[in-house]
């Protein structure tokens, strides 16, 4: 056992440390006490994640049909893109939500040629609850990356035994979940709400 290892086990413990395995007992409870409350803590988390995931998929669904209707020229991905909201994740809350209501027939905006993006966000998800008890260890999920890029045709570039690369080109709308401001301060020290909706350019930006 290292001394950094020792210096960690001391930091994380109540009443344990190396040597004193009279505190071991219940040092093991205190520990599995705190464990259980952040499974509770997730839990919660997870049900308020899936309570927002719900309500967006509702807005997302109306905002879609707005932006889909014929003549609107593919708005729908622009203004994903400068809202900073993933496409990938955007049409897997639509897609949840038009199947919970029975509205899939409002969702025939798909490519006759490559499956919806949600689609393959569904499959992929799909995929990694499947292997999910399968491939626990950060190697073997390296490992299976390393595949799935071969057999995907990808450029898989391999940065050692704890880092793969795959190159591919990235789609129109992908951006990364940054979450944009919603004022804007004014030089005399006012403050505007920031209006996204999608707008030329030139277009004023704010309410």
């Amino acid at each position: 056992m290292t001394d950094s290892y020792r210096a960690f086990l001391r930091m994380m413990c109540h009443f344990w440390a190396p040597g004193q395995d009279e505190y071991l007992a219940g040092e093991i409870i205190q520990q599995w006490s705190i464990r259980q409350g952040y499974r509770r803590e997730m839990a919660t988390l997870q049900a308020e994640i899936m309570k927002r995931e719900a309500v967006l998929g509702d807005l997302l669904h109306r905002k879609k049909q707005q932006l889909c209707k014929l003549g609107r020229n593919g708005r729908w991905s622009a203004w994903l893109e400068q809202s900073k909201i993933p496409r990938s994740t955007a049409d897997r809350l639509v897609i949840d939500h038009a199947e919970f209501f029975g509205l899939k027939e409002e969702l025939n905006h798909r490519s006759e040629s490559d499956p919806h993006d949600g689609t393959i966000s569904q499959a992929a998800r799909r995929t990694t609850d499947r292997l999910g008890h399968t491939l626990r260890s950060p190697r073997s999920r390296l490992t299976f990356l390393k595949c799935l890029g071969d057999l995907l045709g990808l450029e898989v570039e391999n940065g050692g035994d704890e880092s793969v690369k795959m190159s591919f080109t990235v789609l129109p709308g992908e951006t990364s979940e940054v979450v944009p401001p919603i004022i804007e301060m004014q030089e005399d020290g006012s403050v505007r709400p920031i209006n996204y909706e999608l707008r030329d350019d030139g277009e004023e930006s704010v309410l």
